[in-house]
């Protein structure tokens, strides 16, 4: 923390600035003197899988087309690629993690803590802890079409577009999945008054 104060002198960051940078750091290491990213490098890539897989198994399995039942022994396989590309992201309150009219590259799984959503400037509802949202930008490329603002400090899993279709490429049924989901997307986008619409639609038919 004296290197970080250090910093924040030397920026001559603002008394808010300043308050949210420490809440920051507080958030991710938590009483910890380590950097799990660090550690998780060195680590033989069974044993990387096996923490990541038991860090975020629960979180991965709450989203109906991130589920793979295949029995082909390749299950667990594909758990462990995608809980071993999830990034941890911290926020601390009022931190945005998504803006609405932005566009969506990534999908979100909450660990800790709690977010509320906002659209067109009204809050519509809370997430907490095993919520995610964000899912849609896995499929589509598309605008966001809502504002997430952290309330309490927040710890997130961050689940890229990018890390998601390199893990799709190893597993010919669920890149098909996606790619079908991804289709009635499309359709459900033209038949659809707003791009809101189309997402509602879409997040119920895959519960």
């Amino acid at each position: 923390m004296e290197e970080l104060g250090d910093y924040v002198k030397w920026k001559n960051l603002n008394y808010e600035t300043r308050k949210k940078l420490f809440a920051y750091y507080e958030t991710k290491y938590r009483g910890k003197y380590f950097e799990e990213e660090s550690l998780l490098l060195e680590m033989n890539e069974s044993l990387r899988s096996e923490i990541a897989v038991q860090n975020t198994r629960a979180l991965i399995e709450r989203v109906p087309f991130l589920r793979r039942n295949a029995n082909d022994g390749r299950d667990e396989i594909f758990f462990g690629r995608l809980a071993t590309v999830l990034k941890a992201q911290y926020y601390v309150k009022n931190d945005y993690v998504t803006k609405q009219g932005d566009y969506g590259f990534d999908m979100y799984f909450i660990l800790s803590g709690m977010v509320n959503v906002f659209v067109n400037g009204r809050k519509v509802v809370s997430l907490y802890d095993k919520a995610y949202f964000g899912e849609v930008a896995l499929i589509a490329k598309i605008l966001r079409t809502a504002t997430v603002q952290a309330t309490t400090p927040s710890v997130l899993y961050r689940l890229t577009y990018t890390d998601f279709h390199s893990v799709l490429a190893e597993f010919d049924d669920m890149r098909l999945k996606i790619g079908m989901l991804a289709h009635e997307h499309e359709q459900r986008l033209k038949n659809a008054d707003t791009t809101e619409e189309a997402v509602a639609k879409l997040r119920n038919k895959d519960q």
